[in-house]
C-alpha cells in the first residue's frame, strides 16, 4: 500500500521524505561546517605555527562533531526524527 502510494505521488525506491525541519537542521550544520574549513584555509595561509594549528584543529571539531552527530531517519507516520546515530 504504501509503495502504490508513494507511486502515485512520484516517489521512486530510492526516494523518501523527511521533514523540513530535518533538512534546515542538516544543511545549517553543514553551512557551519564549511564556513569553518574556509576560516582555518585563510588562517593558515597567514600563520601556520603549531599553536596556529592546534586553534584550527579545534575549531574545526567544534564545527564538525555537530555534523557527525547528525542522523536523519525517513518520515512515517510520525514527524521524524533527527539527533544521533541509533545505537
Amino acid at each position: 500500500m504504501a509503495r502504490k502510494l508513494a507511486g502515485l505521488h512520484g516517489l521512486g525506491d530510492d526516494d523518501l521524505i523527511v521533514s523540513r525541519t530535518q533538512l534546515e537542521e542538516m544543511q545549517s550544520r553543514l553551512y557551519c561546517l564549511q564556513a569553518a574549513l574556509e576560516d582555518i584555509d585563510r588562517d593558515l595561509a597567514v600563520s601556520d605555527g603549531p599553536d596556529d594549528q592546534r586553534e584550527a584543529l579545534a575549531w574545526l571539531r567544534e564545527n564538525a562533531e555537530p555534523v557527525a552527530q547528525l542522523w536523519i531517519e525517513p518520515r512515517t507516520t510520525d514527524l521524524g526524527s533527527i539527533g544521533a546515530p541509533p545505537g
